[in-house]
């Protein structure tokens, strides 16, 4: 049986510099408007992520099967 583990919110600071970092790993200059609307995208990705890990499944359960042509 799966249990939930409260894992903290990523702090608003580190996805600017996830952005940043990666605007700058790619020569891209961002308009302003751009960036409100990119962080405001991964904050979502990052909440979700969250979620996801929060949930401990433990060893009982199964992934799914690798299919293997």
């Amino acid at each position: 049986m799966a249990s939930e583990t409260t894992l903290p919110r990523v702090e608003d600071a580190a996805l600017a510099q996830l952005l940043d970092g990666a605007l700058s790993a790619h020569g891209i200059t961002a308009r302003p408007e751009w960036r409100t609307e990119a962080l405001s995208y991964l904050r979502s990705i990052a909440d979700a992520a969250t979620l996801v890990r929060s949930l401990d499944l433990g060893d009982a359960e199964e992934p799914a099967p690798v299919y293997r042509p």
